[in-house]
């Protein structure tokens, strides 16, 4: 079961690339009609520029994939192929998952259990469309069943 934000995060990226295009409108429209100093309209226009230039950079495309054995997370950026894992492990230590609503974005909370204990990772989701939440409902479900099955073989030896 996959779960991305792929399709969301191409419309921000092409969102703001339509602004970067509309800030150089907004550069070449200035110099010949408005009346006030180069100095600053360049200004105005290199702020502007890497500004959004920023945010292209820093867009990253969350992918959650849960197969029968793994549970991996991973990010990649749009403009790029290599897809960068942030988490595999085998699907029996995941013991919960959870969303948290941040200011803006989704935070997915993972909790592994581990020989020294139980360690939560965060990871930021972004913008999930309703279609994913579904998704996401049902791999929490499968994880709570693989955990709750792989403890009670670890109880019961028999």
């Amino acid at each position: 079961m996959k779960i991305n934000n792929r399709k969301e995060i191409a419309t921000a990226m092409y969102g703001f690339l339509l602004l970067i295009f509309l800030d150089l409108l907004f550069l070449i429209f200035a110099r010949q009609f408005i009346n006030i100093r180069q100095s600053s309209v360049y200004v105005i226009f290199l702020v502007i520029f890497v500004f959004f230039v920023w945010k292209i950079m820093t867009l990253k495309i969350f992918s959650l994939e849960v197969s029968e054995h793994i549970f991996s997370v991973k990010y990649s950026h749009p403009l790029f192929r290599s897809r960068q894992p942030a988490l595999e492990v085998p699907i029996e230590k995941v013991i919960s998952l959870k969303t948290e609503k941040g200011i803006i974005t989704y935070i997915l909370v993972i909790s592994i259990n581990t020989k020294r204990g139980i360690r939560n990772f965060y990871y930021k989701i972004g913008q999930l469309p309703e279609n994913q939440f579904d998704k996401f409902k049902n791999t929490m479900d499968l994880v709570k069943t693989s955990y709750i099955n792989q403890r009670s073989t670890l109880s019961n030896p028999y």
